[in-house]
């Protein structure tokens, strides 16, 4: 292969290991990439190739030889997901997200080719936040494959429209609930309705995090920094915890009966079915979920304190804009803060 030079770029190549590796420089910075090739003449069609990527600022990589994003999810992004500082919380968020993903053509592209236009016409399942979970997902892994020079550039992933949730538990439906709900679903049911705490962060309570002389209940973390929190321990769930810390044989508030589990506390599934057929039972709407209960707290909390900034420290946002999409204040006292206001008004506008 000829050695070239100009301005803008050098280009050598030397046979190493039977092979022939390119080495060029293009504005300023250097490549040095193996073209598999044992003759000159194809290693430098090989060796050319690379040179005009880089002169487009695209990382040089043959033809053919992109990663597809299966094997990046399998080889890169979930061992870096394991072995990273993130939340537990965060980690099972991208190995959903990863799951809806691998199941769809796009897992067999390669990274190269899932350009915006691809994630948005992505046809995923579910809510939009699930579909987001799976958006989210992909952004990171392409992100990531861009910190390690795969991609020159991670596509911007377009997220989907989520529909706020808008039902709330009232003391009729919450009653109709826990009538017909088995254990642990009612224990768990309450400490989300009283602490607004998500249900992961309660069925991996440990019995360590209750602080019975100062009522308050320590969630060791969540899914971001602020999750890590101290909530309230209300006389109803303190008496509930009572009668089950009686029976405690484990260091979990809510142990699991598999002795395979590998978490040794419940699963979010193990409670999700039986609380679905409470809500059959009691004939309740769909609308409401156990999550809901997360979401009456906030909206009590902020109507009895008007104080957005405590409701978003016991959530554990790092957002007031995420908080705002858990409340739903109730209107009911508007009109008399209005009356309110206008006392004194009336007359003068009469007059």
């Amino acid at each position: 292969m000829p050695h070239s030079r100009d301005k803008a770029w050098t280009c050598t190549s030397a046979k190493i290991a039977n092979t022939w590796t390119a080495d060029f420089t293009v504005n300023g910075k250097r490549f040095r990439k193996s073209t598999k090739q044992t003759t000159k003449a194809k290693a430098g069609e090989v060796a050319a190739e690379f040179l005009r990527q880089a002169q487009r600022n695209e990382s040089p990589v043959r033809k053919g030889q992109m990663t597809g994003l299966r094997q990046f999810a399998e080889d890169r992004f979930l061992p870096f997901v394991g072995a990273s500082s993130l939340a537990q919380q965060s980690k099972l968020y991208y190995q959903a997200g990863w799951r809806m993903l691998k199941s769809m053509p796009v897992a067999d592209l390669r990274l190269d080719s899932i350009t915006t236009s691809v994630a948005d016409t992505l046809e995923l399942k579910g809510t939009g936040s699930n579909q987001n979970c799976a958006l989210r997902t992909l952004r990171r892994m392409l992100s990531l494959a861009h910190e390690y020079g795969i991609l020159q550039a991670a596509p911007r992933i377009k997220l989907r429209k989520e529909n706020q949730r808008t039902a709330v538990w009232d003391a009729k439906s919450e009653e109709t609930l826990l009538k017909l709900a088995p254990q642990p679903l009612k224990d768990v049911f309450l400490v989300c309705h009283d602490s607004g705490m998500r249900p992961d962060e309660v069925i991996s309570l440990r019995w360590d995090d209750i602080l019975w002389n100062k009522s308050l209940i320590f969630v060791r973390e969540g899914k971001t920094r602020k999750s890590t929190r101290h909530v309230p321990l209300s006389d109803r769930v303190r008496n509930a915890l009572r009668v089950r810390a009686q029976h405690a044989k484990s260091e979990w508030v809510f142990p699991s009966r598999n002795k395979k589990c590998k978490t040794g506390h419940i699963t979010h599934t193990a409670i999700e079915k039986p609380f679905r057929k409470a809500r059959k039972d009691a004939g309740l709407p769909k609308e409401l979920v156990l999550y809901s209960a997360r979401h009456s707290f906030a909206t009590d909390l902020l109507d009895r304190t008007g104080n957005l900034k405590l409701v978003m420290d016991v959530l554990g946002h790092e957002s007031v804009t995420t908080t705002q999409k858990y409340l739903h204040p109730a209107l009911k006292n508007v009109a008399d803060v209005v009356n309110q206001r206008n006392e004194g008004r009336a007359a003068e506008v009469v007059n």
